[in-house]
This record gives C-alpha cells, structure tokens and sequence, in this order.
C-alpha cells in the first residue's frame, strides 16, 4: 500500500483510490459524528450546572458562551448532517464546530476566576478527544486544529493572573499529552481504514479475476458443447432441409395466390365502380329530368323518387364494395341507421343458407346515429356472418332487432341490464342473436382478440369480431356478449344516438341555380354525353358535347373564346380527362375546368390542382350537385 506518511493520501498506481475512500470514510463516519454531537451537546449543558457551583459570579457570561453559541452551533451541525451536503462539507463542518467549542472554552479561561481558569482545561481536552477518535476526522486536518487551540489555551491562560505558574505547567503538560493522544489515534484510525479499504478493493480485485476466469472456462465449455450440439443440429437439418423448402414452397405459393386474388379483387372492384356509376349516373339523371318535366303527376313522382333513393342505396353499395379494396377513411355522417340494416338483411337473405331462418325486430325506425354508413354495415354483416357458422348446418334461426334505448343512472347499476361500461345516455341498440352452439365461457375473454378464432383455417381468419370491436369503439360505441354453451349467443352494440339528421335524406332535386353560359362538354359515353346536355340545357346552359376528347381539343382549339366553361369525364380513350384539361389550359388559361369521373383512384388531387382543374366530381352527379359547381366555378371565375 502506497500512501503519504503525513497526509496518509494514496499515491503512485494507487492515487486513483483516494476519492473512492474519501466518500466511504465519510458515509461510515457519519452515525459516529451525530453520536459525538449529541454527547457534546449534554456535556455543554451539564457543565453549565458545574458553573453555578464554581463561578456563581460568571454564570451569565459563561452561560451566554454555552447556549447562546456552542449548543446553537452543535444543533445546527446535527441538522446540516441529513442534508445531502454535509458528505461534502463533513470535514470542514466537524473543524469548525472543533474550533468553536474549542475557542470558548478558551475564552472563559482567560475571563473565569481562579478554580475555573485552573479547571475548564479540562474540557478542551474533551473536545480535542472527541473530535479526534469519534468523529473521524482525517489526520492532516485535525492535528493543525488541536495544536491551534492549544496554542490558544496557554496564551489565555497565562494572560489570566488567576493561574498559578505551577497549575498552568500542569495543565500544559496534560492537554499537551491529550492532543499529542488524540492526534495519534487519530492517525491510526485513518491508517488502519485506509488499509482496510485497501485490502477490500485488492479481495475485490482477485474476486472479479476470478469471477471473470469462471466465466472464460463456462464460456470454452459451452463453446464444446455447443459445438457437439451443432454438429447434430446439421445432421438433423440435413435431414429436414428437403421438407422445410417443401413447406416453404407450398406456404409461398399460397401466399401469391391470396395476394392475387385480393389485387383481382380490388381491380375487379375499381372496374365495376366506374361501369355501375355510370349506369347509376344515366339512371339518376333521366329520373332527374323526369321529375323536372311539367304535368307530371303526384303518383308518378312518388314512384321516380323511390327509383332515386334506390339509386342512392346502390351508389352506397358500390363505396362499400370498395372500401373492401382500398384503404379509405370513414366519413361520418348523420344516418338513420335503419335504413343500413334493412338493406344489410336483404344482401344476408341471399347469401345464407335456407335452414336458417331471419328474424327482424326493426324498432328504432327514425333513430339517427352519427356513423360510417359501410362500416355499420360491415359490423350487420360479420355479425351475421359469425351467427351463421355457429348455426352450421343444423336448423336455427338468427335474430336482429333495432331498438332505442335511455339508460339512466339507476338502471346502468343494474348489471343485468346494461353493460357496466356504458354511461347514461341515448342509445340505438343492435342485437345479433342465434340458436348456435354458443360460445365456452373460458373464451370469453379472447374472442375480441386479434386472430383468434376456433373455426377452420380455411373458414375464417379471426379478424371478424376484431375489425367490429374496433368499429364499434371508433364510433363511441359499446360491444357487448352475451353467450352459453348450448343456448346459442348474443351480441349488442350501443351507438350513441343523435338528435336531428343534418344531411339531406332521399328528396326529390331542385335547381339550386340557373345560367346562360356556353359549356364544352366530353365523355366518351355517349348516352352519358347525350344525358348531360340535356341536364344543362334544361338548367338554361348552352351545350356543346363530344365523345370523342380529340375532337373535343380540335373544336376548342378553332373556338377557344366561345366556350365559357369545360366538363370532362377523367376515364376516356387516347386522351384521358387530366391531360385533356393540361391541353385545353395551355390554349386558354384562364377557361374553368371540372373533371367527374366514377373510379376516384384514378385522380391525383394535388396534380390536377397544379394544372388549374376548378372542381372535381365524383360520379354519380345529381343536378343539385352539377348546378352548385357549375355556379361555384363560374363565380369563382368571375370574382
């Protein structure tokens, strides 16, 4: 061990030591030092009874010193050492309560009559003792301190005419003996801790050594084995090479069959998005124009408003179809909800099989909610779904009812009467029941989960109820399940129910406004073409349409101020509506342009904004739809 012999610092390799041991000196000193505070403070107020028996006269001088400053200091120092602080300051704090008890006693030496001046020595020998061996002060800055305040004490005492020559050689030769004591315990305690933490870090050092030569020899032997063991896994892998590449094969294959069935799909679906819209569009509009004639009678407007709402209804099944195909977000609407499960049933009527019997309970027939019209429906149909397969092939019968619900406080602490998880409120209820096998109460707990499922692989993929539950809360919505096995199941969903219905339900249109522009107008159907004009010209517009967009840009291009307004369909042959709309504004800028078209896949919003397209329309257009942005773009055009 490599240390100073006065300051007792480590030093040379071990200089690194130093700060680690000053910390631990310090943390193991600290239960001493409270103890040596405390002592001190009951020997301070012992002693001022001692000074009412030997100096009456200086009691109040002395009794100033003592609990005026000494004990005040000692009670100061005892509450800094639970400050986080004091490890830092410990050494600086313990001298300076030395010195100032130290430096008092002092003081009523050199003041106190002849007994005391020969006698309160005494405690300075006290208070250098108790410095030294309890509180653990360090070596190098206790000696200067106890030789310091002996210093003091003989000038005091011979400044004192009390003290006799021979008292004051005595009492130097005993506080001598006392300092040079305490300096040298005190020397041999930090000694000996510091060996002791020397001989700690060197046990330490050969633990770790031989720690670390455990684990190289763990680590060679698990390196044998390892390697005996991978010479067995080759062989074994050898062996199941041909059937794992087999496997791999058989589940990439299917892997590209799924895939292409549901890019098939998607491109199926996009493709009979854009012919329907089109028929919807001719059959929309021709209603339209019928409805707008003169003379027509009271029964046959209800009729031709019954042939729109069901075009209304097919236009939604064909964004449900393709929202099956395409990520989209839901669009949220006020919806009156039974009109989504009746048209749900009759699609399910068609696809179930005739042993299970559908019963409806429609009761909630102008109960509005604020909902995805095509995701209410894809939750009808999972549920439905799944009611079916519980069914199998078996005779049974599957349940819908519709019902509007207002729960109070009283009935949700019902808990056979209400989810828990509901609050008080209006609802719309909606209940899928069957006389399935039910469900085992130990599943209860998972059939929300992702991928869980107990049908076949090849029936269902555990997604079903997922995809519902996930509806059903982004909809504000409770799901909730009620199942035996052997009594069939129950689900009900509660939706949040509206007041009024904000949108526009099936109406009869009306001409919102009327113009006298000039219109080009293109689409390569022709009957669309044909419908169109006549739309226009019925609203007052004059029309010049084409079905062919080449002839269309050879006409504009020879009349380019008399049109005051372009209408284009996007999906045409040889020249589609975007670069038709890019030709037709590089020979007039300034001319507005509105592209329709029935498959929105094909539009790119921000390109066509960048070409100067006014307005984009999705297919089928009603007359109230074409007239507003006919009049918008115009307006637009003309501010």
């Amino acid at each position: 061990m490599e240390i100073n012999p006065i300051t007792l610092a480590f030093r040379g390799q071990q200089a690194k030591l130093e700060k680690t041991f000053l910390q631990q000196y310090i943390v193991k000193s600290l239960p001493q030092i409270r103890v040596a505070m405390v002592l001190g403070l009951l020997l301070i107020i012992l002693f001022g009874i001692l000074d009412i028996v030997v100096a009456p006269e200086l009691k109040e001088p002395y009794w100033l010193i003592r609990f005026a400053i000494i004990s005040p200091a000692i009670v100061l120092g005892f509450v800094f050492t639970f400050s986080h602080r004091f490890l830092k300051y410990m050494q600086i704090t313990t001298i300076a309560l030395m010195l100032i008890t130290g430096l008092a006693i002092v003081y009523m030496t050199m003041i106190g009559n002849g007994i005391t001046a020969r006698t309160y020595y005494a405690g300075l020998i006290l208070v250098i003792m108790v410095a030294h061996i309890f509180c653990r002060m360090r070596f190098i800055l206790a000696s200067p301190a106890s030789i310091f305040l002996i210093i003091c004490y003989y000038l005091a005492a011979y400044y004192n005419s009390a003290v006799p020559l021979t008292a004051l050689i005595n009492n130097m030769f005993f506080s001598g003996a006392a300092s040079i004591t305490g300096m040298l315990i005190c020397y041999m305690i930090e000694y000996y801790a510091r060996r002791d933490f020397f001989m700690e870090k060197l046990l330490d050092e050969k633990h770790q050594r031989v720690e670390t030569n455990n684990c190289l020899l763990e680590e060679k032997v698990e390196k044998r084995t390892a390697m005996l063991g991978k010479a067995n896994d080759e062989l074994r892998k050898e062996i199941q090479a041909h059937q794992k590449l087999d496997w791999e094969k058989k589940s990439l294959e299917g892997q590209l069959r799924q895939a292409q069935k549901m890019e098939a799909v998607g491109t199926l679906a996009g493709g009979i998005a854009h012919d329907f819209n089109n028929i919807l569009a001719a059959i929309m509009g021709h209603t339209e124009l019928a409805l707008l004639k003169k003379g027509v009678s009271e029964e046959m407007q209800n009729c031709l408003n019954e042939v729109l709402s069901a075009s209304e209804r097919a236009r939604d099944l064909v964004r449900q179809i393709l929202s099956f195909s395409r990520n989209s977000e839901s669009e949220l609407n006020p919806i009156q909800i039974n009109l989504i499960v009746q048209e749900a049933l009759r699609l399910l009527r068609a696809s179930l099989p005739a042993n299970i019997s559908i019963d409806k309970d429609i009761q909630a027939k102008n109960s509005i909610v604020v909902a995805d019209a095509t995701q209410i429906h894809q939750i009808l149909m999972n549920l439905c779904t799944n009611a079916a397969h519980a069914i199998g092939d078996k005779n049974g019968s599957l349940k819908v009812c519709l019902k509007s619900v207002d729960i109070s406080l009283n009935e949700l602490n019902d808990q056979f009467l209400f989810p828990s998880q509901l609050r008080p409120g209006e609802y719309v209820c909606l209940s899928v029941s069957d006389t399935g096998h039910g469900i085992p109460l130990h599943l209860h707990e998972r059939i929300f989960d992702p991928y869980f499922t107990t049908k076949d692989k090849e029936v269902g993929t555990g997604l079903g109820l997922a995809v519902v539950c996930g509806i059903v809360q982004n909809h504000g919505g409770i799901i909730d399940m009620r199942s035996l096995p052997g009594k069939g199941t129950t689900f009900e969903v509660y939706l949040p129910r509206a007041h009024e219905l904000t949108r526009e339900q099936f109406s009869p249109p009306a001409i919102i406004s009327t113009g006298k522009e000039h219109i080009l107008l293109v689409d390569d159907d022709k009957g669309l073409s044909e419908l169109g004009a006549k739309l226009l010209a019925t609203l007052g517009y004059r029309v010049k349409f084409h079905t062919e967009p080449v002839q269309a840009l050879s006409e504009f291009r020879k009349f380019k101020t008399r049109f005051d307004l372009v209408i284009t369909d996007m999906i045409m042959p040889e020249i589609n509506g975007e670069s038709l709309s890019r030709e037709i504004l590089k020979i007039r800028p300034d001319i507005p342009v509105i592209i329709y078209t029935g498959f929105s896949d094909s539009i790119n919003q921000e390109r066509l904004d960048e070409i100067g397209v006014k307005k984009i329309l999705r297919k089928p257009i009603t007359i109230n739809r074409l007239s507003k942005a006919i009049r918008q773009v115009l307006g637009s055009q003309a501010s």
